[in-house]
Parts: structure tokens; sequence; C-alpha cells
């Protein structure tokens, strides 16, 4: 599967339809999250409990203006809906290594949808 269709499945199965135990087949554990000036690792139990939360608060619905990827990263630059009526938008970047997502670099997200 390639990083690009890892990332689909991962929004797709994960946001859209509440499979949350997928993070156990998708990611790494830990997941590394680079972010500017920080860098975390997740567990598979600390990243499901990030997500149920975020779909529990939020019920977010993404749409992508790009997907793209090579052999070992896809790129995504995404809006997201919540269910507040809130747009945030972002890009990051997804290594992919053996079918899972092992690291996310993030920018910080606008409150605004891309134009």
């Amino acid at each position: 599967m390639s990083p690009v269709d890892v990332v689909t499945r991962y929004l797709e199965e994960i946001y859209h339809q509440g499979d949350v135990d997928l993070v156990r087949e998708v990611c790494g554990d830990p997941l590394v999250r680079h972010d500017p000036g920080a860098r975390s690792e997740l567990s598979h139990d600390e990243q499901i409990a990030r997500i149920r939360g975020d779909l529990e608060k939020h019920e977010p619905r993404f749409t992508w203006e790009v997907l793209a990827g090579d052999g070992r990263d896809a790129v995504l630059v995404w809006n997201c809906a919540r269910s507040s009526g809130q747009t945030l938008s972002g890009i990051e970047v997804f290594r992919v290594v053996d079918g899972r997502i092992t690291d996310v670099w993030n920018a910080t997200y606008s409150e605004e949808p891309w134009r």
C-alpha cells in the first residue's frame, strides 16, 4: 500500500468512520509527532485516546486540497469542518514505513479554509 493509500485509509476509516482501533494497524508504536519547537511520541493507546477525544468533542470531517506522495512520504493539505461550525486548515507530512505511519510533521493550524 502506498503512503497516499495509508493516509487516505487513516482519514476515511479512523476519522470519518470512527474505527479508532485501526490505529494499531496503520500507525507506528510509537508515532512521532514533529511540531515547530517540539517533538512527542505517542503509543497506540495514546493515539487512540487522542483521536477518540477529538471525534467526541469536534466530529471532524476532513477534505483535502492536495494528497500526494512518493515511496516513503505523503503530503496532505487539508480543511477540517468541526461540529461547532469552525473550520481549520493545515499541512502535514506523513512518513510511512512498512505500511505504517511512523512520523507526522505538523505546521500550526489556521482557523481559515484554504482558498
